[in-house]
């Protein structure tokens, strides 16, 4: 079995350990009386991704008339899963499905490999993303250029002596952190 491209099931390392979760749920099954692949998918994903699975079964030639054929699919998906590799993205927001897509796609493309997100939010990053990925950080953000061209202006500004006008505040007492 090739690498496959799973994001269609999950994006996220939380939906990937969902998705396994359930994944087993449905190995325990197959060899049960009566057990139907289909009515046993539907219960676990739903109709869309039961779909997906039937689509993805069919891709990778599995015998699905043979139990023994499914769970070894299953064995090897679960072992795919828990390779992925892992890339902390932090956001300034909490990214929508269409975001997760793109972002995975993106990966995708560019690494021929499906990555898993580790999502946290940070709304001091302004607007951007910084990413933790194979060890490498990588900061997209706005806020480390809006902090040096405050700091910048800061430095810049030589102190005003006299009081500061009526309702005008000095920038010595200008903060971006949190209060």
């Amino acid at each position: 079995m090739n690498k496959l491209d799973l994001s269609d099931f999950f994006t996220t390392k939380a939906q990937s350990v969902d998705f396994s979760t359930r994944l087993s749920a449905v190995s325990q099954q197959v060899f049960a009386t009566g057990f139907s692949l289909e009515t046993t998918l539907i219960d676990q994903f739903g109709l869309q991704k039961k779909d997906k699975f039937i689509a993805l079964l069919r891709d990778n030639t599995v015998k699905v008339e043979s139990n023994s054929a499914l769970q070894e699919f299953f064995a090897q998906l679960q072992t795919q899963i828990s390779s992925l590799p892992v890339a902390t993205i932090t956001l300034a927001f909490e990214p929508d499905e269409t975001a997760l897509r793109d972002l995975s796609e993106w990966f995708f493309q560019n690494l021929n490999r499906q990555v898993l997100f580790d999502i946290q939010i940070d709304p001091d990053l302004i607007a951007g993303t910084a990413v933790l990925f194979n060890g490498k950080y990588q900061d997209l953000s706005v806020k480390g250029k809006f902090n040096q061209i405050l700091t910048d202006t800061i430095n810049n500004v030589k102190p005003d002596t006299t009081a500061p006008a009526a309702g005008h505040q000095s920038l010595e007492h200008f903060s971006l952190g949190r209060p």
